[in-house]
């Protein structure tokens, strides 16, 4: 009776990380995670099946099993930790960085969205507080900068311009820090920064902080429900080439 639960749960679980297919998103933080709740059903329905395989054929899908979800364990931990790592409230940054993310007509995506309003949040509750954003033009037909709609979208929540510096030729989280960097340094800003990001962006963006010769903490937001564990797998892939110095 526990096999065919388990199986449909692993169903599920399938279906949950391939649902934003429906609204056109898809990358590989869907896929890995489905895969492998796919082999846990077709296991749990058909344990027959499985039982026929050589034993050289088992050996390398519980090692391959075993390898991928002890590893996706340690570093979707280490996020967690890294989403944890909030400010001191008596030794605040006053420099937020406001991640990038996708721009739709000009509008804010979810995650962007997400991502200013952590932002915004951290600037009321800290009135010294500047806000970079970051992003540039989309690859694809995007005409507006990913740093200029977080931008606006702040100014019309009421920050102040001044406040705001963008920074819009970054393509990814690495140059979104890079340059979030040199704009510190050109302004004199201060180096202990809050990265206004997903939580499950957090751990990248810190690494990548660092990199970039700040000091980050985190003022994380959670991820809309149909699409923060998908992406937070993708993480996993994005993390892992970060250290191995791929991306």
């Amino acid at each position: 009776m526990l096999l065919p639960i388990l199986g449909t749960l692993s169903l599920l679980g399938v279906v949950y990380f391939l649902l934003p297919l429906a609204i056109g998103v898809c990358h590989v933080g869907m896929f890995w995670p489905a895969a492998l709740l796919l082999l846990a059903a077709l296991y749990c329905f058909f344990p027959k099946l499985f039982r026929r395989f050589p034993k050289w054929l088992k050996a390398i899908l519980i090692t391959g099993v075993s390898i991928v979800s002890v590893v996706a364990a340690i570093v979707l931990t280490a996020m967690g930790l890294a989403a944890a790592n909030r400010p001191q409230a008596d030794n605040a940054p006053n420099t937020v960085v406001l991640l990038g993310c996708q721009v739709y007509h000009g509008k804010p995506s979810l995650m962007l969205q997400g991502r200013i309003e952590a932002a915004y949040d951290y600037l009321t509750a800290h009135p010294n507080a500047v806000c970079i954003t970051t992003g540039g033009l989309d690859r694809h037909s995007e005409p507006f900068t990913e740093a200029g709609c977080a931008a606006r979208e702040l100014i019309a929540m009421g920050i102040a311009p001044e406040r705001i510096y963008a920074e819009e030729k970054s393509f990814d989280t690495r140059e979104n820090l890079q340059f979030a960097a040199a704009i510190i340094r050109e302004h004199g800003l201060d180096t202990h920064v809050a990265i206004a990001s997903d939580n499950f962006h957090q751990l990248r963006g810190q690494l990548f902080a660092r990199q970039a010769g700040l000091d980050p903490k985190s003022a994380g937001c959670f991820s809309p429900w149909f699409l923060g564990a998908g992406y937070a797998c993708r993480e996993v892939v994005g993390v892992l080439a970060a250290l191995a110095g791929i991306s």
